[in-house]
């Protein structure tokens, strides 16, 4: 199977590197700045180099300056932590066994040793979204059949550089030879019909030039990140693949959860009082809101938001919040806009009611209507929710049926594919949305 260029020229590889090899060095000079007063020594600099020569060691032998890489964030994620902690561990290793090691300060390179693989993570989005922008290698589709993407889907290819043209398959015609001249990387194997032996031959050879065949379930999870659900035709095998987390992976979350609590709690307090008293001013009556929502199995539990409408918001019944939502009064619309509404939540995550991230918590009216139009709705409810989650942050606002339907897909992959990792990029992409940034 030949591999894909992901960029025209190595350019995009070897600004990688070179942020790997200097960024190290960089930051520790930048951290001991701001925490240490004393003047910068050289032990510091060998440090520093050091890291940055083992950051570009690891990576390399993990193919991480692959032109033909087709990494997620979240994979990203892990092969930058896993070479950092490694060279963390050797510089470690190297400073006791040259009796160095309390020569150095551990306020310095405590705090070097966590920030660093973020930084250089942030930086290769931000390389990455340059290179896209002027270097990025099309990628070639053929369909079977015409697929009417939406308008959203079709945005997230773009952005991608997929390019596709439809091919249904003639057996009158030199349907091999057609596909042959468009070079394709990839054929989408979207048909609904009995494939004709045909057909097979021709997908055969095909594979046989390098070129991947692809279903459509794959398309989706590795180009869109979501799971496709056919609901022409309904696939079981999700009531197999989509399965609670397991004792080690609820741990991790519940570490996460607790830790980005607490560490927002101590963060925002300030902004808390002060909604407070702004909603007190702006709309007289209770400053929490306290409502029923669905969780875990589908139980129902109380969830806390501060009160961003107005009293009698529900006065028609209910209905599905919507972007710039009339009901909500002036400062009530600055805080779902900018999601201080959903800080006291932060009580419900310490409490266990739900995750820091996971599938929105939706009240019981509501998903009993989704269920009976959605198949594999309450899927969603094997795991707790979240306030913020992989649906949100990779799906606009939405406040019908379809969008529900579309954030299904998400959130069934998200549980599917969960890692620590793909928490991690879940919470730095809600740090986008309420910034503003709608994709990372």
């Amino acid at each position: 199977m030949k591999p894909i260029p992901k960029y025209r020229s190595r350019l995009p590889l070897f600004l990688y590197a070179l942020i790997d090899l200097t960024f190290p060095l960089f930051l520790l000079y930048g951290l001991h700045a701001l925490l240490l007063d004393q003047a910068w020594l050289e032990k510091y600099t060998w440090l520093g180099g050091l890291a940055g020569i083992a950051m570009v060691i690891g990576v390399r032998l993990l193919r991480g300056y692959s032109r033909y890489s087709e990494r997620s964030i979240a994979q990203k994620l892990a092969l930058i932590f896993k070479v950092w902690m490694l060279t963390v561990l050797l510089l470690i290793f190297l400073a006791f066994l040259h009796l160095v090691a309390q020569d150095y300060s551990r306020k310095l390179v405590i705090s070097w040793a966590i920030i660093t693989p973020f930084v250089l993570l942030l930086l290769r989005l931000l390389v990455n979204r340059f290179c896209y922008a002027v270097d990025a290698n099309p990628i070639r589709v053929v369909l079977l059949e015409e697929y009417a993407f939406t308008d959203f889907e079709r945005s997230r290819l773009a952005q991608q550089n997929v390019e596709f043209e439809v091919l249904a398959f003639d057996e009158q015609a030199d349907w091999l030879q057609k596909v042959r001249d468009t070079q394709p990387d990839y054929v989408l194997l979207n048909t609904h019909q009995q494939p004709q032996s045909d057909l097979i031959k021709d997908l055969t050879h095909l594979e046989l030039d390098g070129v991947r065949l692809i279903k459509m379930e794959q398309f989706m999870e590795t180009f869109l990140r979501k799971c496709y659900v056919d609901y022409q035709t309904v696939n079981l095998d999700y009531l197999q693949e989509v399965t609670a987390y397991s004792r080690l992976n609820y741990a991790l979350k519940r570490m996460v959860d607790v830790s980005a609590a607490l560490s927002l709690l101590l963060l925002t307090w300030p902004v808390m009082i002060y909604a407070m008293i702004r909603i007190r001013q702006e709309s007289p009556g209770p400053v929490i809101f306290s409502q029923k929502r669905v969780g875990l199995f589908g139980k129902e539990f109380t969830l806390y938001k501060f009160r961003s409408m107005h009293l009698d918001a529900e006065k028609e019944g209910a209905k599905f919040a919507e972007k710039d939502d009339p009901r909500a009064y002036g400062f009530g619309a600055f805080m779902r806009k900018t999601r201080i509404d959903e800080l006291p939540q932060l009580w419900n995550v310490l409490k266990g009611d739900i995750h820091f991230i996971g599938p929105r918590p939706e009240r019981k009216v509501f998903t009993d209507e989704l269920e009976k139009d959605i198949p594999f709705y309450h899927e969603r409810h094997l795991v707790a929710p979240g306030i913020s989650g992989w649906a949100q942050v990779m799906y606009p606002y939405g406040s019908c049926v379809e969008d529900a339907r579309q954030k299904l897909m998400y959130d069934l992959y998200y549980i599917k594919n969960w890692s620590i990792w793909l928490e991690i990029e879940t919470l730095i992409r809600t740090v986008g949305v309420v910034l503003g940034k709608k994709g990372l």
